[in-house]
């Protein structure tokens, strides 16, 4: 079976063959044009040049005649006509001895009985010489000059115009040679030319193909114009971004399954003490079906978070944009957090003022996970402050805390999936380290930002810039 796209491949050109065609007729075309364009101005050039010829050797030749009559009136009419066909010879034309009508009163051609055109004449450069391009009654051109004699009397010259046009010819027999192996050296040197335009494109196809069989992160060389190395850029760019989502991709799935293998474990050890009558009494084994309810819940939240997680990377999620009460998301907060202050011994404070432009419950689910952040780093004794406040064009939440804060140089990696800076204390919280990428994706989708640094308390500083509602619920009393 043939693969789908083979067969119009199979009638496609490359990049070579195309360049080789273009260029060889483009060089063609643009040599015809010049030649035509020059030929007809050389043309036109050559027959003004013979013009200009004609009419001062006729103005001269008429002059002659004129003086040869007033010096010697009774030389006879041979001889006056052996001495015009001397003079046609002289500048290769046929001459004519016409009245002002055109009517042939002696010629160099025993042939030519017709009156001549002189009506139809132009003044030319020469003084008092006439001339125009026309063509005889068998359609040959002809250049027609002429001159006075005396009053009454005319001497016109007729040529052919075929020697210019065999020159023409002959200008064509080049040009077409000129064409051909323009032609040809157009076709060798485009081939060349796209082997040397094309390289960097076959190299980006071959890197394309490592990609494609899984070896990501595949670079190639930023060379060729400007173009092409804007692609190899963005190729560069995609390769090593596949690479990233690759290797991400990976730590996930191992991520997943560490953190559900452990509390599999517990459900399953426990399930099988049980089973095998190795704990006994009432005590022991409502402890034990203790750890798997709690084991069963957590990897029933953590599935609940990954399909949050999933929901946010494909785009499901849809957020209002709304003006959010703050001061209800701050009631909410200290209601949530009050059993477990209590118990820690924390100093837990909040304070919200008006104006965020957001979706209120994925407000307080960002709120929610930086303050079980805060509180799961906080020693007891120690201090988590949450607060809300207008700076700016901007709403600012801080979550701050007296905890042991985050090193510089994982401000970054903290919002990764799964990121762990104390393996002990993640396993003692029981986080699976999502609610901080969560809470990131939820502030990117409200068109705000998220970042970390440290804070007044000297633990860690959570920053959220949010858009400002243009009228903001004044707070509570």
């Amino acid at each position: 079976m043939t693969p789908a796209g083979s067969s119009g491949n199979a009638h496609r050109r490359s990049t070579v063959s195309r360049a080789r065609l273009y260029l060889a007729a483009g060089t063609v075309l643009s040599l015809f044009v010049a030649f035509v364009v020059f030929a007809a101005a050389w043309s036109e050039y050559a027959i003004g040049e013979r013009v200009d010829y004609l009419a001062q050797q006729v103005a001269v030749l008429a002059k002659g005649q004129a003086a040869a009559e007033a010096l010697e009136p009774e030389t006879s009419t041979d001889t006056r006509d052996r001495l015009l066909r001397i003079e046609a010879g002289l500048i290769g034309a046929a001459l004519f001895v016409t009245d002002d009508s055109g009517a042939v009163q002696r010629s160099t051609t025993a042939t030519s009985t017709a009156p001549l055109p002189v009506q139809r004449l132009t003044d030319t450069k020469v003084d008092g010489v006439s001339a125009a391009r026309l063509k005889t009654a068998a359609g040959v051109p002809v250049l027609v000059v002429a001159a006075p004699i005396d009053t009454g009397h005319r001497l016109v010259a007729v040529q052919s115009l075929a020697e210019i046009r065999r020159a023409q010819r002959g200008l064509l027999a080049i040009a077409l040679l000129a064409l051909g192996a323009a032609a040809v050296v157009a076709y060798v040197a485009g081939g060349a030319l796209a082997r040397r335009l094309t390289a960097p494109l076959v190299r980006l196809e071959t890197a394309a193909d490592h990609v494609a069989a899984g070896d990501f992160g595949t670079q190639v060389a930023q060379e060729g114009d400007v173009e092409t190395a804007s692609l190899a850029k963005s190729f560069n760019r995609m390769s090593r971004h596949v690479a990233d989502a690759y290797a991400a991709q990976k730590a996930f799935v191992g991520d997943v399954s560490h953190e559900i293998r452990t509390p599999l474990t517990s459900i399953r050890g426990f399930a099988e003490a049980l089973l095998d009558g190795v704990i006994e009494g009432p005590e022991r084994q409502r402890a034990a079906l203790t750890v798997i309810r709690d084991e069963a819940t957590r990897i029933g939240e953590m599935s609940k978070t990954l399909l949050a997680l999933s929901e946010l990377d494909a785009g499901a999620v849809l957020l209002a944009r709304d003006s959010v009460d703050v001061a209800v998301l701050g009631d909410v907060v200290r209601g949530r957090f009050d059993a477990y202050v209590a118990e820690a011994g924390v100093d837990f404070e909040v304070r919200m003022e008006p104006g965020p432009l957001a979706d209120a419950d994925r407000l307080l689910q960002v709120i929610t996970a930086l303050t079980s952040n805060a509180l799961a780093h906080t020693p007891k004794g120690g201090v988590v402050r949450v607060d809300g406040r207008v700076v700016d064009d901007l709403w600012v939440l801080t979550v701050e805390d007296s905890g042991p804060g985050v090193p510089a140089e994982d401000r970054t990696r903290i919002f990764e999936r799964f990121a762990r800076l104390d393996e002990s204390r993640m396993s003692e919280s029981g986080g699976a380290g999502l609610g901080l990428a969560i809470a990131q994706r939820l502030v990117e989708l409200m068109d705000g930002r998220v970042e970390v640094s440290s804070g007044d308390l000297g633990g860690a500083r959570f920053t959220v810039s949010l858009p400002l509602a243009r009228q903001s619920v004044p707070p509570r009393a």
